[in-house]
């Protein structure tokens, strides 16, 4: 299978294995925006289109003297975004609330400059857009924005021309005064035989001519224009009433909402799956452990949320006998099959195999019964030795003899022979068990498992060997125990922590010569259907011999 696969796979299931965290998400979504969008106060909008020409001819612009003021407010010089604030201004956004009489406060101009909005469309075109409390009222509101500028604008525009047309005629009379009184003092200059002043005062008459001419000419084309102003500015598309409120948009908003929540259950499902320090999937023990699931217990709906939730709560819940007895004996099935196996154990040969949880585990003492009894059924004498010297014995008839935890206090040299009258009889033919004893002493429970090392040597060859061990028991926790055996299986179950249950305990079996072989996994999803093989292993050749 390609390494995309794997991964779109893997992200699926955590999809699958979050669908209610997913849903919550997605409800949460629906459920906060619809609050928000029904909270809002219904409001409608509005939009007109204006078109601005010049107030002024450009014509007449340049004729206009330097220092004439050309940049009034709806002057000719702003550029299209300044002319866009001037609409939306408070100056402006005043006279349409007297037009509308509305109120004219400070606070009522503000709220209107909040809700209106003018836009540049092009150089001269302006899109104006406004809410209001109705759809009447929002075209009202933007047709008026509209009519109160263009019409001020024009106001301004048409006083502008007024006052230059009468600066302009203002000129031309005086030129035209100056002009007559030089011509008193050409007579002058001609009477007193000055030539050259009386010709230099004709220039200067004939200056003065021109200039009234030209400042009378202006004044015309002024007093013409004034006729024009206006008219290349019009409202080209007026405000038009709205079938459906422009907020609050219920079925939008909703439709964001499930969005966002979708988005925020998958961020967590995906940020739960790949930074969780728990063991959630097979493959993920199987990682973890550095060996394959070779058999699974699907987990019960009504601890499953223990296992998702409450991962402090480390003890499995009981599996009924049956089921214990179907995992463990499916476990002995690979192994003698061999699969995954490079030391044959379970197989024809005799070896040492220890059965240990990462935790306090229930279940794990059945498991290892089921493994032994398979391994006798298979005509093979069989010694279950229980080290897990806490916990109650997993077969009731062994539990008031003595056992390990009673050799302690056993002299070395007849330790040996006393082992071997505490062995009872099985379930079926074949099988032996070394109970854990009644011994509750302290010292007792913490030497006893460094005992099965020298009861196994001591067994005669053909014996296959099933211990039942626990990971934190012993005055040196597992060596002892991984010692006596050839290789392990590993019983975990889903909550448990990767580094600290599985990657400690695996790497410690490993360094005592008893590489884990295979995972049980109790309480794995239904959805789950991977195959619970570790990325970096590669079977070992079958030919390889067993240990034992």
């Amino acid at each position: 299978m390609e390494p995309g696969t794997v991964v779109w796979r893997d992200t699926a299931q955590s999809l699958l294995r979050h669908k209610w965290l997913i849903i919550g998400c997605v409800l949460l979504g629906i459920g906060g925006a619809a609050f928000f969008s029904l909270s809002q106060t219904v409001r409608w909008t509005a939009s007109s289109q204006v078109v601005i020409g010049p107030a002024v001819p450009p014509a007449l612009v340049g004729n206009l003297p330097t220092g004439t003021d050309k940049t009034g407010p709806l002057g000719l010089d702003l550029p299209a975004e300044t002319q866009a604030r001037v609409m939306a201004s408070p100056a402006i956004l005043r006279e349409v609330a007297k037009f509308l009489q509305m109120p004219t406060t400070d606070d009522s101009i503000q709220s209107l400059a909040g809700v209106t909005r003018v836009k540049a469309v092009t150089d001269n075109a302006y899109l104006i857009t406004i809410d209001g409390p109705t759809a009447e009222e929002a075209v009202r509101r933007a047709n008026a924005i509209a009519q109160i500028y263009l019409a001020q604008r024009s106001r301004e525009a048409k006083n502008l021309l007024v006052t230059l047309a009468s600066q302009a005629t203002d000129r031309a009379k005086t030129a035209n005064a100056q002009s007559k009184a030089l011509v008193t003092q050409i007579n002058e200059a001609q009477g007193r035989g000055d030539t050259s002043g009386a010709s230099s005062l004709r220039d200067q008459r004939v200056g003065l001519a021109t200039e009234a001419r030209q400042a009378a000419d202006e004044a015309a084309a002024m007093n013409k224009a004034l006729t024009g102003v206006g008219a290349s500015s019009t409202l080209v598309t007026p405000a038009t009433v709205d079938t459906a409120s422009s907020s609050p948009l219920v079925a939008r908003d909703i439709t964001v909402g499930a969005i966002l929540g979708l988005v925020l259950g998958f961020g967590l499902a995906l940020l739960s799956t790949h930074l969780s320090p728990f063991i959630l999937t097979r493959d993920q023990a199987a990682r973890s452990a550095g060996a394959p699931v070779i058999t699974t217990a699907i987990g019960f709906r009504r601890y499953r949320l223990g296992f998702r939730l409450r991962f402090w709560l480390r003890a499995t819940p009981q599996l009924p006998a049956a089921e214990t007895m179907a995992l463990g004996t499916e476990a002995s099935g690979a192994l003698a099959r061999r699969e995954l196996n490079p030391k044959g154990i379970g197989a024809s040969g005799a070896g040492a195999l220890l059965v240990v949880s990462a935790s306090p585990n229930s279940n794990t003492a059945g498991i290892a019964l089921a493994m032994a009894e398979a391994s006798a059924r298979d005509g093979r004498e069989t010694l279950l030795v229980l080290a897990d010297l806490r916990s109650a014995p997993v077969l009731s008839h062994v539990t008031d003899h003595e056992g390990l935890s009673d050799l302690v206090a056993e002299p070395a040299p007849t330790r040996a022979v006393r082992a071997r009258k505490m062995f009872r009889p099985g379930t079926v033919a074949d099988l032996y068990v070394l109970p854990p004893g009644l011994t509750h002493d302290e010292a007792a429970l913490a030497v006893a498992p460094s005992l099965v090392p020298g009861i196994v040597a001591d067994l005669p060859p053909g014996y296959s060997v099933v211990v039942h061990g626990q990971a934190s028991r012993g005055g040196h926790g597992i060596t002892p125990l991984a010692s006596a055996v050839d290789a392990s299986v590993l019983v975990v179950q889903v909550g448990q922590d990767k580094e600290t249950d599985l990657t400690r305990l695996t790497a410690a079996l490993r360094f005592a010569g008893a590489p884990v072989l295979g995972v049980v996994l109790i309480g794995a999803s239904k959805h789950d259907e991977t195959l619970g093989i570790p990325a970096n292993f590669t079977p070992a050749e079958t030919s390889a011999l067993p240990l034992r």
